[in-house]
């Protein structure tokens, strides 16, 4: 039996410098890896134009030069002219049947087939063709206008065959006729604003939740000394809106004023006045056409076209504010063959290790300038700083200089949440409208949320 060597194999892992690199890599790898997983993700947004309008929406009330008629008979009204119609001075508006006896002609079918001619039966079919080539249904409101002439139209026949017979001798009618005072057109609804005064205009005249409206039709039944109808003499009328400080501020260097009423699809140029109420400003916006447009209603609304902000738009969220230090224009100097209008280095006041005083120069980053100070990013000094004025030997310590609050956002462009200033032009609900004439240009990525980042964070 031959003896056999036993070889003892060494099982210990040798540990040298590359091991440690690799192991350290590989936990670096690791830490990164679970922090990333635990990180909520960063959105980005692109940066794009937008228009803004800065048009003014007002609620106002019509006001116009409005006749009221009365009569001193009680009856039975039946108006001739149809609302929204010219009349001409001393032309009879309506008449008042103080028997009945035409109402009662109506309801009696014999009597009343009998009364009419064929040539009037042909003028309210021509009424209704007429009305039914041109409905629409988005005009489905018009059919009780429609209605409210027709019967207008055919009591207007009836009264003028009975008068007819009365004048010939046939059984007398009591007709009361109402004549116009004056040109202008015809109306047949009353509401309490006839007589309105704009001196003293209130808010509470606004308030439609009290407003109330009488309309006029034929075959009313009215007692004696009883408003009945109002006359529109002038096409000059003027609509009455409160206003806010901010809305005047907007319209103060204009003269006149570009309008559009309930949404028409035409503007009007027209000059305005502001009235100082007992509770408020109020504009007065005065205009010589369209009135017979709106004679219907009281409420208007009213927009007054102003011209649009351009910029780039940016969500609410990714605006952020960022404290710089205010340091006064003459502070700052040029380096080296610069011109003055390149004066954007800081010179600053040291002591070295030997308490020898030197002066060393610094390129700070400048954010913006005005009038009287430049404003400067709070990392590019220490608080033991002292800043210098070369050419005043003045000296002023960077831990007392005065702060300011710049907008900003942080842009995405190179991987890191780089601080940007911005000018916001305009809010309007969840987004800001921009200035395109600065650092922030279209098309730049930002972050969507400011806060969920820090200045120069890495992003990605």
């Amino acid at each position: 039996m031959s003896n056999r060597k036993v070889v003892r194999i060494n099982r210990e892992i040798k540990v040298n410098a590359a091991t440690c690199f690799i192991a350290a890599i590989l936990l670096y790898v690791l830490i990164c890896g679970v922090m990333a997983a635990k990180k909520e993700p960063i959105t980005i947004y692109k940066v794009n134009k937008s228009n803004v309008s800065n048009n003014i929406y007002l609620d106002g009330i019509a006001v116009r030069e409005e006749k009221v008629l009365s009569t001193s008979k009680s009856g039975y009204l039946c108006y001739y002219i149809r609302d929204g119609e010219k009349i001409k001075n001393g032309a009879t508006v309506c008449t008042v049947d103080e028997t009945g006896q035409v109402y009662d002609v109506m309801s009696d079918s014999e009597q009343y087939e009998e009364l009419l001619t064929s040539s009037d039966y042909q003028t309210v079919r021509s009424a209704i063709s007429l009305y039914k080539a041109t409905y629409r249904d988005e005009d489905f409101f018009s059919a009780y206008n429609f209605q409210t002439n027709l019967n207008n139209k055919v009591l207007e026949l009836t009264n003028e065959i009975l008068m007819q017979q009365i004048s010939q001798g046939g059984n007398a009618v009591a007709l009361s006729s109402v004549k116009s005072p004056c040109s202008g057109i015809v109306t047949y609804y009353l509401d309490g604003y006839e007589e309105y005064d704009i001196n003293n205009v209130c808010v509470e005249d606004f308030d439609k939740s009290k407003y109330e409206k009488r309309t006029l039709k034929s075959g009313d039944s009215i007692s004696s000394n009883t408003n009945i109808v109002k006359i529109i003499p002038s096409e000059k009328w003027s609509i009455i809106a409160p206003v806010s400080t901010e809305q005047i501020a907007a319209i103060k260097d204009e003269e006149r004023i570009s309008i559009r009423i309930n949404n028409s699809n035409y503007s009007v140029y027209v000059p305005y006045e502001l009235i100082t109420g007992k509770d408020g400003t109020y504009i007065n916006i005065k205009l010589d056409k369209y009135m017979q447009n709106f004679l219907s209603e009281r409420f208007l609304s009213v927009e007054i076209m102003l011209e649009e902000d351009t910029g780039l738009k940016v969500p609410v969220s990714a605006l952020v504010k960022k404290e710089v230090y205010k340091i006064p224009i003459s502070f700052f100097s040029g380096g080296g063959n610069s011109t003055p209008s390149a004066n954007n280095r800081i010179n600053i006041k040291t002591k070295n290790e030997d308490g020898e005083i030197t002066i060393k120069q610094i390129r700070p980053t400048l954010y913006m300038t005005d009038d009287e100070y430049g404003y400067v990013d709070t990392a590019s000094f220490t608080p033991t700083d002292v800043i210098l004025n070369i050419d005043t030997n003045e000296e002023s310590a960077v831990s007392l200089l005065s702060t300011a609050m710049l907008d900003g956002v942080y842009s995405a462009n190179r991987g890191t949440a780089e601080f940007k200033r911005v000018t916001i032009i305009k809010t309007v609900d969840e987004f800001s409208l921009i200035d395109s004439d600065e650092e922030l240009k279209i098309y730049d990525n930002i972050v969507l949320d400011s806060s969920k980042v820090t200045e120069n964070q890495i992003l990605y």
